[in-house]
């Protein structure tokens, strides 16, 4: 009896320890692989809504030779050198402040579309000024903001939540729109780049104040986009779920606490706009296509823009003046 309950004790000691030791390593998946910098990225320090480049050799958005052959592309075409920029800070949670540029479209209209980076970058990232710069020269205001914990705003512990806080923070972006610029929902939109995309997919949970969401990627399998991510960033895939608990044990952060399936329902007639490269190393285009086929499925009003060997982001290079063409006729057409 007593040698059972000692290998019993034994067998629960060892168990603790395993269970320790596999939180332990997913805190340490969770707090390294969602690091951002609480700064703007060194290749993005000069660019302004006025004059941006491409970024350098092998410092894209996607890796190897496919990005190299960007490098000096000229977008000269596209700077709003003649723009007007207002510097704004918007309070949207308890000791969190987000940095934007609001920049008024030429001739005065309600028409306003957020836009806004993807993870590790800021708004001066030059895949968020081409886009922002397409919208302007279409007849729209934009306001381009840096995400918590990245570029000039607030730094809070220099992770991202994969949408979640993020969703919640632009959810008050609207509405700062709507009380300070008196921006009416029928006339505000959202487009977000890459993991900008991802908290745009969630904002319709978040708030009726957005009335049309246009993103660039999207995620549409949590699970398999995270331990896609985490295996992007040198790990083995199933230390994910060990993250997903560590975060919420240790951190407080549920990184699954709003659905995609549930903020896809609650667009409602809202409309959607996908667009994404077909060959997306860190966006799975196919996760673009499993959104676009569930929301199809529940009714919802969406499109999908498949731009065929494209890389990350890089439809805005490769097919310029579609991608402006698109995501201009998407909100003019829906948005008051």
């Amino acid at each position: 009896m007593r040698k059972s309950k000692l290998i019993a004790g034994i067998a629960a000691g060892a168990l603790v320890l395993v269970a320790g030791a596999g939180l332990f390593l997913g805190d340490y998946v969770y707090t390294s692989g969602t690091k951002v910098p609480c700064a703007i990225n060194a290749d993005d320090l000069e660019n302004t809504p006025q004059q941006f480049f491409v970024a350098g050799y092998n410092s894209g958005p996607f890796p190897g030779d496919g990005w190299n052959k960007w490098v000096g592309h000229d977008l000269s075409d596209w700077w709003l050198e003649n723009a007007k920029v207002e510097d704004v800070r918007i309070d949207v949670a308890e000791g969190v402040t987000l940095a934007a540029w609001y920049i008024p479209a030429s001739q005065e209209t309600n028409k306003t579309v957020i836009v806004t980076h993807g993870i590790g970058t800021s708004k001066r990232d030059f895949n968020t000024l081409l886009p922002t710069a397409m919208l302007v020269k279409g007849g729209f205001n934009v306001l381009l903001v840096d995400q918590r914990d990245t570029g000039e705003s607030t730094c809070t512990d220099g992770r991202h939540s994969a949408g979640q806080e993020e969703s919640s923070d632009f959810a008050q972006v609207a509405k700062w729109l709507n009380t300070e610029k008196g921006i009416p929902a029928s006339s505000l939109g959202m487009f977000g780049v890459s993991g900008g995309a991802i908290a745009t997919s969630l904002l319709p949970a978040k708030t009726d104040l957005v009335s049309a969401f246009a993103m660039e990627g999207t995620i549409f399998d949590f699970n398999a986009a995270a331990t896609k991510e985490v295996e992007f960033q040198g790990y083995p895939g199933f230390l994910w779920q060990l993250a997903l608990v560590s975060a919420q044990l240790f951190h407080g952060v549920n990184l699954a606490e709003t659905a995609v399936t549930d903020s896809i329902e609650a667009a409602g007639v809202r409309p959607m706009l996908i667009l994404h490269g077909d060959i997306d190393q860190r966006l799975d285009y196919q996760s673009s296509v499993d959104f676009y086929n569930y929301a199809k499925g529940v009714g919802a009003n969406i499109e999908l823009e498949t731009f065929t060997g494209a890389d990350h982001t890089e439809g805005m290079l490769s097919e310029t003046d579609r991608y402006a063409q698109t995501l201009v006729s998407f909100f003019s057409e829906h948005l008051n």
